[in-house]
């Protein structure tokens, strides 16, 4: 379908095709969510005794089928005492940046009621970047 046909669609034909993709989501959640399930039953067991670790990718054999599990490791740190760690150690001399990558956030919502002399010195390092704009359609009341 051309761009010019698909601009072309009618308001009433977009609104069945959302609804359609939303039941469509919501069906293959809803069948990835007892995959999940039906395969945890069914194997969560005999992983948990092959794994010698709480994370990674492991595998194991049923019949001529190679089943496999991974457990990802999502590490954060509590930033505040990290902070004081870091502190610590460039007190003592250490070259922090041997043991880190220090980066700064700002949050959005405070630069936006900051005062318009501290806003312009940041300016230069702000980088506004804007994903693809996303869409919804509804039948208006």
């Amino acid at each position: 379908m051309s761009d010019d046909q698909k601009g072309a669609i009618p308001p009433d034909q977009l609104v069945e095709l959302y609804a359609d993709l939303a039941d469509a989501k919501a069906t293959i959640e809803s069948q990835s969510e007892a995959l999940h399930r039906a395969m945890s039953v069914r194997y969560a067991d005999t992983f948990d005794g092959e794994r010698s670790k709480d994370t990674g990718l492991i595998h194991i054999e049923d019949g001529d089928y190679r089943i496999s599990q991974e457990i990802k490791k999502n590490v954060r740190y509590d930033q505040k005492k990290i902070k004081v760690i870091l502190d610590d150690l460039e007190a003592k001399g250490e070259d922090i940046s041997e043991y880190v990558e220090v980066s700064f956030k700002v949050p959005e919502r405070k630069h936006a009621v900051w005062p318009q002399a501290l806003r312009k010195v940041f300016e230069p390092a702000r980088i506004v970047h804007s994903p693809r704009p996303s869409y919804s359609i509804e039948v208006s009341a």
